[in-house]
């Protein structure tokens, strides 16, 4: 349990494989050096020899070159020494074995590298061969110096020098490797684990209300701290989206009630309105039929609404309109709201009469009386407050623009100038009008963009499809 619980993590796996990763380095720095101790162990063996032959040689006492061959022999493993003269070798010491496998390597060769094949052999060989080492001479006269060592001898110490190597290896990669998962578990892993800690809670709570600064939002420049970024940002986004559904499900709720008991008390308003319709005098009339029209809109804004909050698309019914007609009567209603203003607004309808657009006349009324009432409401600021529409013909679509001389719109409302319930900068503003005027005109074949924005005024940009002529 202990083994899976600590291999499960990822500090575990980190330091397995640390361990892993330096012993695999050491082993392949092993097989040259196990190379170079083999060649080194035969370089002592041969100056050895080379001294033991000066020392025997200067002492004319038998007895004492003897008792010094054999101390020699019993600490060297070296089994006989020879010098080699006019091509004959003459023993120095030991006897030469009998019929033994010889294997000859020559110390006069200078190499940068030794030969690892030989190396293997001697590691993995049965060790029952000798191995002649030519050397350069200690003395005058002699071409070369041979000394004869058994195998065995030097396999064993390649061995015991491989014993070392491993636990100095060994002891290496646990030391590494602890340093490295300390390191990464206070960098990484760490974070990381308060990070998923922090996710796992998230996710049971997602709609849990937090204090502002409470939540940690790193300062790291790397990675980690991206990630940390991300998902603070991400648990804020979600957040408003579970803000901005709650609101839509509250909104449909209301706008169901409020649709049932209006449609009562417009029944009677529009009983009145349909007689002054039909009364003789052509003013009265006149009234009536545009209260008739203002009753019929208040009924399907109420349903439009509705119908938004339910993510319901309400299909246009597309037909020929003069747009200068509409935009005057639309204008004047947004007027009329604004009577209270210190200032009187100018107000300029620059669209030609005979302009003709193919379009739904309720849904293109309800986008320009909200273009309007946002620009009035923005023009109570001004000194000056000025409202005009302009229009040019861009292929077959007409452009309106809609101009004010308000003080324009400030950056962080121009990022969700569109979204619903992300707005509303105006006093008891729902955020709903610029959205559901870019679906109108969208769903007509058009599109609303904020054309530009300044303390000079601001632009808005309402396409919507010609009538065919």
């Amino acid at each position: 349990m202990l083994e899976n619980f600590f291999i499960g993590r990822l500090s575990g796996k980190l330091l397995v494989l640390t361990i892993i990763f330096v012993m695999v380095a050491e082993l392949l720095i092993f097989i040259p050096s196990a190379a170079i101790y083999r060649q080194t162990w035969l370089m002592e063996r041969a100056t050895s020899a080379g001294l033991l032959t000066l020392a025997i040689e200067g002492v004319p006492n038998y007895e004492g070159g003897e008792m010094l061959s054999q101390r020699f022999m019993q600490d060297t493993d070296v089994s006989m020494v020879a010098q080699k003269r006019d091509g004959m070798s003459q023993l120095v010491l030991g006897m030469p074995p009998g019929d033994a496998n010889i294997i000859t390597v020559d110390l006069r060769t200078k190499r940068r590298l030794p030969l690892f094949r030989d190396s293997f052999q001697d590691f993995f060989g049965d060790g029952k061969a000798y191995i002649r080492i030519l050397s350069a001479p200690t003395v005058d006269g002699v071409e070369a110096l041979e000394v004869l060592v058994p195998q065995h001898a030097l396999k064993q110490a390649m061995r015991d020098y491989s014993k070392r190597i491993l636990l100095w290896s060994l002891a290496i990669s646990v030391l590494t490797g602890l340093m490295i998962y300390a390191a990464l578990s206070l960098i990484i892993v760490k974070p990381i684990r308060k990070l998923a800690g922090g996710l796992a809670k998230f996710r049971k709570e997602p709609r849990k209300r937090i204090s502002p600064g409470s939540e940690d939002v790193s300062v790291r420049k790397d990675e980690i701290g991206q990630l940390q970024r991300e998902f603070s940002d991400m648990k804020t986004g979600v957040r408003a989206a579970f803000k901005q559904q709650e609101r839509l499900a509250t909104l449909g709720m209301a706008m169901a009630k409020i649709n049932h008991d209006l449609r009562n008390v417009l029944t009677s308003t529009q009983l009145i309105s349909d007689r002054l319709a039909s009364d003789p005098d052509e003013r009265i009339k006149g009234m009536g039929e545009r209260l008739v029209r203002a009753v019929e809109r208040g009924v399907k804004l109420c349903e439009a609404t509705l119908s938004f909050s339910q993510s319901v698309e309400e299909k246009p019914q597309m037909r020929p309109v003069r747009m200068a007609t509409l935009i005057g009567e639309a204008a004047g209603d947004a007027l009329a709201e604004h009577q209270v203003m210190p200032t009187k607004v100018k107000f300029k309808n620059l669209v030609d009469t005979n302009l003709t657009a193919h379009i739904d006349p309720d849904h293109t009324y309800r986008i320009f009386h909200n273009l309007f009432r946002n620009a009035l409401e923005a023009l109570g600021q001004s000194e000056a407050p000025a409202l005009r529409v302009e229009v040019e013909i861009i292929d077959d679509k007409a452009c309106f623009n809609i101009i004010d001389t308000g003080p324009g719109i400030t950056p962080n409302i121009q990022k969700n100038l569109f979204k619903a319930f992300t707005t509303g900068a105006n006093k008891g503003g729902t955020g709903l009008g610029l959205t559901i005027s870019r679906e109108l005109a969208r769903a007509q074949g058009g599109n609303l963009i904020l054309q530009s924005t300044s303390a000079a005024g601001t632009i808005f940009t309402l396409s919507l499809p010609l009538a065919k002529s």
